[in-house]
């Protein structure tokens, strides 16, 4: 861990080192003059390298321009094939990669102009943006109640509609068209259907023949209709059912059905009973924030009416989902007493139906967020008031809390507007999107913070700054975003020349570098009540083809102040500047001693900064040397 040390029990004047390494990430909650002097006050544009050193982001290009804000981009993935589609503004594009780049062409026109959710199964992609309820299948994309499951809504029912039925399955939300099928009898040729007041869509019929064959028949030719008593009434009376006990009669009819409860949704989720991940779940209807849908198993064409879960009070609404041991978690924001975390277990009921019943509700921060779920390191995480919250099991009792994981960003995350913060998992990171920074979040780095007792421990944290980003995903391992004048930009991985640019408009080859630096604490270099006089600071670099940095001083008498300016380059045949020429042929770290003094100091800090065109930075050390002097008086 870093540390800082003091050479030698010795006089006053005698020369003294504080040594700066290891480095964690920035602290953007603590004081400046008393954070751990591994963590940075102000790291912009930083991140850490595979052994854990601060390294400078790579930079972004832009993929595509679209027309309004970018809202998410999901991948339908189907034997081996990947089509990707991004919703921007009201326009759900499809992309196609072309001999001369990424194209994207218009699929759906009539998005809802806010943020949506989309999961495959069944090898089409459900998208729910809050205005309808969507597929895409690859080809097209189009509202799923143009290809709703028409159900069989009653078995072994009676001619006169009140004899012998059975309910069957639930009523389809997504469609007004439903099946009902009939034990037929001898000379009757009236059939009652359950429901009144018909559309005019024809009504479609099909009688059992003697030798066991559905026969289609047709309105008008074969029967007429009464659609406002809703009743059918044959030519010729179908008969009894020619296989004992079977029914011999099917009738298909529509009647007006809004589907605005799951058209009105934007939130989703797979999951089902024991875990499975078969069923589609919904919620986000604004008219009903307490109430989430499912579909029928594998079939999300399939919203039965009694398939719907009312969460607690109304005047919480149901932010979204996690994940968690085969349950399923729904968190909510503003629920009485705190108890914002609703858990449910998918199970078979003697009747071999499915149901979703209640197994705990805990106390926990509110999301507020229905955009920034993701899990990392088997943890789900989600974004609050107070942070970005863990659902986890305690070491002690077993039992299920949440617990904060942001304490080092928190002082920057609650001044951002975060109530439809995107989030997305980039491999060991957990990236949130404020209104111009992204906020990264460590999985690999934990440290017990003593500030906030009640968790675990904290990860390490970043930020990058100049993004704007309005939706986050992760594509091929890389992380992409997409911004509110219609950009999709995608983060170089740095392994090419001119990945340390920001591109900012497609085609673009000059770009912007990417400004970078790493600054220490204000040191009070071991002691509040003597001055210092600082007598040299050296700073070791990461050993690059090209790379440098500006090195910097503050003070609690001015700002900042340049000191030194010094690159540090590797000889390569193939990469000469006789304007950095450098005979250095070793792939080690680079010392730079700036030689500079600080006289008659309270307070001291380092930064370092790179923002030079095209060039990866990083950090190894920092070491101050010091002689300490008189004591403060004023």
């Amino acid at each position: 861990m870093p540390f800082m040390t003091q050479v030698g029990d010795i006089p006053t004047q005698s020369t003294k080192s504080a040594v700066m390494a290891r480095f964690r990430g920035v602290d953007l909650t603590g004081d400046v003059t008393t954070m751990d002097a591994s963590r940075s006050p102000a790291a912009p544009n930083m991140m850490p390298d595979d052994q854990g050193f601060p390294a400078k982001r790579p930079g972004y290009r832009t993929r595509l321009q679209l027309t309004g804000r970018v809202y998410g981009a999901w991948t339908l993935k189907t034997d081996g094939a990947r089509k990707q589609v991004i919703h921007a503004g009201t326009t759900l594009y499809a992309v196609e990669q072309t001999e001369d780049g990424e194209t994207a062409t218009p699929l759906y026109t009539d998005m809802n102009d806010a943020p949506g959710a989309a999961v495959q199964l069944g090898g089409k992609l459900w998208i729910a943006d809050g205005k309808r309820y969507l597929y895409y299948d690859g080809e097209q994309a189009a509202p799923v109640s143009q290809i709703a499951t028409v159900p069989v809504i009653t078995i072994a029912k009676g001619p006169n509609g009140k004899t012998g039925a059975t309910s069957y399955k639930a009523i389809n939300l997504l469609t007004g068209k439903q099946t009902e099928s009939y034990l037929g009898e001898k000379d009757t040729v009236d059939y009652y259907l359950s429901l009144q007041d018909l559309t005019d869509t024809p009504v479609t019929a099909q009688v059992l023949d003697a030798e066991g064959n559905w026969q289609d028949k047709t309105e008008t030719t074969d029967f007429t209709v009464d659609r406002v008593l809703g009743k059918v009434t044959f030519k010729t009376a179908p008969g009894e059912s020619p296989v004992e006990g079977e029914d011999n009669v099917r009738i298909t009819y529509e009647v007006e059905r809004d589907a605005g409860e799951v058209d009105r949704c934007c939130r989703a989720i797979l999951y089902g009973v024991n875990g499975a991940m078969d069923r589609i779940f919904l919620t986000g209807d604004p008219q009903q924030p307490n109430v989430d849908h499912w579909s029928e198993w594998s079939d999300p064409a399939y919203i039965g009416d009694t398939n719907y879960g009312l969460l607690g009070s109304e005047g919480s609404p149901i932010r979204g989902y996690s994940v968690l041991n085969g349950a399923l978690v729904a968190h909510k924001d503003g629920e009485e007493n705190g108890r914002n975390i609703f858990i449910r277990e998918g199970q078979l009921d003697e009747d071999g139906t499915a149901v979703f019943r209640i197994t705990d509700i805990l106390q926990g921060e509110g999301a507020v967020s229905g955009r920034a779920f993701g899990s990392i390191a088997s943890e789900p995480l989600y974004l609050t008031r107070l942070g970005v919250a863990a659902l986890t099991p305690t070491t002690v009792t077993g039992e299920r809390t949440a617990q904060v994981r942001s304490y080092y960003l928190n002082g920057a995350l609650r001044k951002e507007p975060l109530s439809d913060a995107p989030a997305a998992v980039w491999g060991r990171f957990y990236v949130l999107a404020g209104a111009d920074w992204l906020y990264l979040l460590d999985s690999q780095q934990k440290q017990y913070e003593k500030n906030e007792p009640a968790s675990g421990y904290q990860m390490e944290g970043y930020y990058w700054t100049g993004i704007g980003a309005t939706a986050l995903w992760e594509e091929d391992g890389a992380l992409c975003f997409g911004t509110k004048d219609g950009c999709v930009r995608k983060f170089s991985d740095g392994n090419t020349a001119g990945d340390y640019n920001d591109y900012d408009t497609p085609g673009d080859e000059t770009g912007r570098p990417v400004q970078a630096a790493w600054a220490t604490p204000l040191l009070n270099l071991g002691s509040w009540a003597n001055l210092k006089n600082v007598t040299g600071v050296w700073v070791v670099l990461q050993p690059f083809a090209r790379s440098g940095g500006e090195i910097c001083y503050a003070t609690d008498k001015e700002y900042e102040k340049l000191v030194r300016s010094a690159n540090v380059d590797i000889f390569d045949w193939n990469d000469i500047d006789f304007q950095r020429f450098t005979f250095n042929t070793l792939d080690r770290p680079m010392v730079v001693n700036t030689r500079k003094k600080a006289k008659k100091v309270k307070l001291f800090q380092v930064i370092v900064k790179n923002g030079r065109a095209a060039e990866p930075f990083g950090l190894f050390a920092i070491q101050v040397h010091y002689k300490m002097g008189g004591k403060v008086k004023r």
